[in-house]
């Protein structure tokens, strides 16, 4: 009687892995790593406008920041919640997050470069 109990148990256990499995399977409305990657470039680069408009209340920041979000979102043809639901996917799955991150601090790198360079004054030359 008690290793039917077990097994009942570990069938049940197993089923519920087998399940949490399924739930993690990219469906088909996820963006794909290199336009998240767009996105997140954009992303951060709004909040680094943020840093600089200097508003006094924390409100006034979140309400410019939300409009640059959700133009971003518009421009890329996303909506919020397909970005949220794949930035979800991506944080469950950290080995392809940590590419799509290498993919965008690469980028931001670079866009850093040529604005100094541009400052500098070598850039066209």
């Amino acid at each position: 009687m008690r290793y039917q109990y077990i097994i009942i148990f570990l069938g049940v256990l197993l089923g519920a892995c087998e399940r949490s499995q399924e739930l993690t399977i990219p469906s088909g409305d996820l963006l794909d790593k290199s336009k998240m990657a767009s996105i997140l470039i954009d992303l951060h680069l709004a909040e680094a406008k943020m840093s600089y408009i200097g508003a006094k209340q924390a409100d006034s920041t979140e309400i410019i920041y939300r409009n640059y979000e959700y133009a971003i979102f518009k421009e890329h043809g996303v909506t919020d919640s397909v970005y949220f639901r794949s930035y979800e996917y991506y944080l469950e799955h950290m080995g392809e997050m940590e590419q799509i991150y290498t993919a965008v601090v690469d980028s931001l790198s670079v866009m850093n470069s040529a604005e100094k360079a541009k400052d500098l004054g070598i850039a066209n030359r």
